[in-house]
């Protein structure tokens, strides 16, 4: 049986999603936690604040690279992981144009 080949492009899309989902849930538990920790801003924050912030470069770094450097590795190639990866940031600069249009045009505040 062939083995299927899914485009690059669409490799792309779904890291870009995955980092978008992962982002939401972050910006989620910092709403939550500014409901229930008000004023309470202190060492303790300071140190989540910090965890939270290493384990999401962790996570988005491998939601970004971690295919892509898989194929560089595995089979010596670089044109598929480079344009998976281009692929990647182009979806993400996009959804980030978007939300900021949404941003402006609903006149949502950013705070």
């Amino acid at each position: 049986m062939a083995k299927r080949k899914i485009n690059p492009y669409l490799i792309g899309l779904f890291q870009a999603l995955g980092v978008v989902v992962y982002c939401v849930l972050v910006a989620e538990i910092f709403n939550l936690c500014g409901k229930f920790f008000v004023g309470q801003a202190g060492f303790f924050t300071s140190v989540f604040v910090l965890i939270l912030i290493v384990f999401s470069a962790a996570v988005t770094g491998s939601l970004v690279f971690g295919y892509p450097a898989y194929l560089f590795l595995k089979y010596k190639k670089t044109k598929e992981p480079l344009s998976i990866l281009a692929y990647t940031l182009l979806y993400c600069l996009g959804i980030i144009i978007v939300v900021l249009l949404l941003i402006a045009v609903l006149g949502f505040r950013i705070s």
